[in-house]
């Protein structure tokens, strides 16, 4: 008896096709259902690589498929665990997500990464919208459609053309030149992505933003937040390297670089005319707010509180650094944030 799903709602589309939320009907389970049509699929000799090539690939950080075959209307479909929470990219909506949060999920990506080169596997398209998010909030990565099972034995007739330029590590230029490598310049863009929100990367057509990464010049390394601590940027900037052999050397390299980043406080940045506001969230339970602001002479104030609630702020003293340049206060702030996030203040 054939397979058959009730389609419930259209998740996504692209140029290789749809993906749907959709219930298998002879189980009544959900499922995540990617559609693609017969002339979307290069390897003609092989319909379910990308089926195969996750099955390979199983892993607690990589989406679970459960079936391959093809629909009535001649489609090839891959039926795979339905993650009501979504994608990174739908959970960031292009704002910075909290660093410790940020940090989770590529720790997460990075254990799965790990596991698809160890099978010889290189992603391609490591990206927000294909990070999914599990029940319990941890990283799932998706999408290998463009995954290559193996460099070593491509044929070049049977591999996907398509590339997502805006995070194309800068030494691709032809299919061939995909590496795990590239895949780690991914995972830093991505990171800085995460970290900073997706206003720090300028809008530009995709040529002029892979011209720019072969200059070290995209994302822009100024880009950072100033809360975002010095080590935590070297990191990212190490992952983003124009040159292959001064990345980390390996997913698992760059996991434990990772994990070591001390990350105590969450920030959330407030904006208007003349004044700066920043307030944060401890692991250690204490709330924290950093103000830098303009005064009536044109001099720059920084107060500094930390407290047991967000309303005890208020009502408590400030430290002070008063009349100072906007230069000066800027670097007073940074400094004061990036010694709250890593726990030293």
């Amino acid at each position: 008896m054939a397979v058959s799903f009730d389609f419930r709602q259209r998740l996504g589309s692209g140029y290789f096709g749809e993906v749907w939320r959709a219930v298998e009907t002879g189980l009544g389970h959900e499922v995540a259902l990617k559609c693609i049509p017969p002339d979307k699929i290069v390897n003609q000799g092989n319909f379910f690589q990308e089926a195969q090539t996750l099955k390979a690939s199983e892993h607690a950080n990589i989406v679970r498929v459960h079936d391959t075959g093809t629909l009535a209307d001649g489609r090839i479909y891959v039926s795979m665990e339905f993650l009501r929470r979504g994608s990174v990219e739908d959970e960031a909506r292009g704002a910075p997500l909290p660093l410790s949060r940020a940090k989770r999920l590529m720790v997460d990506v990075l254990r799965a990464l790990t596991h698809a080169h160890d099978q010889q596997i290189v992603h391609r398209d490591i990206k927000p919208a294909n990070i999914l998010i599990g029940d319990a909030g941890e990283g799932k990565l998706s999408d290998f459609g463009l995954a290559l099972p193996d460099v070593t034995g491509l044929n070049m007739a049977q591999v996907k053309q398509y590339q997502y330029v805006l995070h194309l590590a800068p030494e691709v230029r032809r299919i061939q030149d995909y590496t795990p490598l590239s895949d780690i310049y991914a995972c830093g863009v991505t990171l800085f992505r995460l970290v900073n929100g997706d206003n720090a990367v300028p809008a530009i057509p995709p040529a002029q933003a892979h011209q720019l990464a072969r200059r070290g010049e995209f994302p822009p390394r100024d880009g950072y937040r100033d809360f975002v601590p010095q080590a935590l940027k070297r990191m990212i900037n190490m992952a983003m390297s124009v040159d292959p052999a001064s990345r980390h050397q390996s997913a698992e390299a760059m996991r434990h670089a990772l994990e070591q980043q001390s990350l105590c406080v969450d920030w959330v940045e407030t904006q208007t005319a003349g004044r700066c506001t920043w307030t944060g969230h401890g692991q250690d339970g204490l709330h924290y707010e950093v103000t830098k602001r303009q005064q009536p002479d044109r001099r720059w104030t920084v107060l500094t509180r930390k407290g047991p609630t967000l309303n005890a702020l208020r009502r408590m003293g400030a430290l002070c650094s008063t009349n100072m340049r906007k230069p000066d206060a800027d670097k007073r702030a940074r400094r004061i944030l990036q010694d709250f996030t890593k726990g030293r203040a």
